[in-house]
């Protein structure tokens, strides 16, 4: 198990439904949360799309090497995650 921290930057409107259905993902692939933080809506400095502001989440979590790309594919498959960032923590 490695630590690792996942920054998303999540389109405005379904910000719930979609924190939730990324915890469900880390749960589906046995990652364990440890931290969640809000940093709530900012503009982007450059668009995706055609949305120029974003909401912003830090979750710190642990789980197997092996899964986190299979997590980063399926952040690219929901439509309500604008980009995504998961980087290994120290630990």
């Amino acid at each position: 198990m490695r630590n690792y921290e996942i920054t998303n930057i999540l389109r405005e409107g379904n910000v719930e439904e979609t924190k939730s259905a990324v915890k469900d993902l880390l749960s589906k692939y046995n990652f364990t949360i440890q931290g969640e933080e809000d940093w709530g809506s900012k503009r982007l400095w450059h668009p995706v799309g055609q949305d120029e502001q974003g909401h912003f989440t830090l979750i710190k979590c642990s789980g197997a090497p092996s899964e986190v790309a299979k997590i980063e594919h399926e952040f690219k498959l929901n439509g309500n995650i604008l980009k995504s960032l998961v980087i290994r923590a120290n630990g």
